[in-house]
């Protein structure tokens, strides 16, 4: 049978180095992550709030498109789910750093 073995990892604090060491970049050398979670916020919101009057202005018979509609509905559904999946994103990082023993 094969030998299966782990290797520890040494000093766990050198795995965990600042990402100017790693090569990555410093959080004030790009944008801010709050500002793009915002960014997307705020587009989900227009675009919700658009699909409404588009839904708003067919029902009384100001549109009579329906793929204006059709289309307006599908860019905030978009936008809702890809919300939902930063969300989901910043929720699994938060959960992997709670179970992160140093």
């Amino acid at each position: 049978m094969n030998d299966l073995r782990i290797n520890p990892i040494g000093n766990p604090q050198s795995v965990l180095r600042p990402a100017s060491e790693v090569g990555g970049t410093a959080p004030e050398d790009g944008v801010p992550f709050s500002k793009i979670v915002k960014s997307v916020l705020n587009d989900a919101i227009a675009a919700e709030q658009e699909s409404a009057a588009s839904i708003d202005q067919f029902a009384a018979g100001d549109i009579n498109d329906v793929h204006d509609v059709v289309m307006a509905v599908g860019k905030a559904n978009m936008a809702i789910q890809l919300l939902v999946q930063v969300r989901n994103g910043v929720l699994e990082a938060y959960q992997e750093l709670a179970r992160v023993q140093l």
